[in-house]
């Protein structure tokens, strides 16, 4: 087991070390350009890719998306009460603890321990972190609400084409099969890689804060995961992937909505470097658990 588990999180480690290396050496890295590639081209093909060509209902889909809403609730709700205790601004720090980084290494994760079939789950969860981090996320550190940021986004427009195909049972002609499929190869890597390299720029600028609220994140995370998979009653792959998406570290733009709204962006800096470390630290014991609840372990 521990030979398998290693086997699962070690291209993590390895892609993610790479791209952290690569910018500590001053290699050329173009991150704005690769991260619009990947949100604006590779992302909506891996939606559209996988979502069409896997086996999975879209009462599937539904339930997962259910239970991400469920989850971020949860966490959101045990992360204010703990800020409020602490007396630390919402503003600043709750996004930290009700978004994981479940696009750079959720999506990653859960298609290394589940396959085809984890991959389109985590998908369908990923889609309603993103609906909340650019709603719910912009509420909280802007103070208000622009609904064409959200409607501009492309992982929208590929949600919206991906189910009407599913629920109209429309086939894909092969050619945009295997184009989509192609795109949506270049995402889980570039992910990684530009998780790499953003570990490389950014700093911790408080050790303690970075540390609690690196801890109130997985705790946050954890809670909502057991919470929604209890009370929805999941099993198999998709309990395996609540647990992935919901434990993964702080997401990287939660530092965009900070340096965008002033919101102490060294403070969430060191968070995202901090938690991150820890959840690569820990992805054996994540990974573990999730496949016990999968019913793999």
């Amino acid at each position: 087991m521990i030979v398998e588990l290693l086997a699962l999180s070690a291209p993590v480690f390895v892609i993610v070390a790479l791209g952290l290396a690569w910018a500590r050496l001053g290699l050329p890295f173009d991150s704005d350009t690769i991260g619009a590639v990947v949100l604006r081209v590779g992302t909506p093909c891996l939606i559209f890719s996988t979502l069409t060509g896997a086996q999975i209902r879209v009462s599937e889909v539904g339930e997962m998306a259910l239970a991400a809403a469920g989850a971020i609730a949860v966490a959101t709700l045990i992360g204010a009460a703990v800020l409020r205790v602490l007396d630390m601004p919402l503003h600043t720090y709750l996004l930290t603890a009700m978004h994981g980084n479940s696009g750079n290494m959720g999506l990653p994760l859960a298609a290394m321990a589940f396959g085809v079939e984890g991959l389109a789950l985590a998908i369908a969860y990923f889609l309603v972190v993103s609906i909340s981090q650019n709603t719910l996320g912009l509420v909280i550190s802007a103070g208000r609400f622009d609904p064409g940021a959200l409607l501009r986004q492309p992982v929208i427009h590929a949600s919206a084409v991906t189910i009407l195909v599913l629920v109209l049972e429309w086939p894909v002609p092969g050619w945009i099969a295997r184009s989509t499929e192609l795109l949506a190869g270049l995402v889980i890597p570039a992910m990684l890689l530009l998780l790499g390299v953003s570990l490389a720029r950014l700093k911790v600028a408080d050790l303690k804060v970075a540390v609690g609220m690196s801890a109130l994140r997985f705790a946050a995370g954890a809670g909502g995961a057991l919470a929604i998979i209890a009370a929805l009653g999941l099993q198999g792959p998709q309990a395996g992937v609540v647990w992935i998406m919901a434990t993964m570290s702080a997401a990287v733009i939660n530092m965009i909505f900070a340096e965008r709204f002033d919101r102490a962006p060294e403070r969430i800096a060191g968070v995202i470097v901090v938690s991150t470390a820890l959840t690569l630290a820990g992805l054996p014991g994540i990974v573990w658990f999730a496949l016990l609840f999968g019913g793999a372990a």
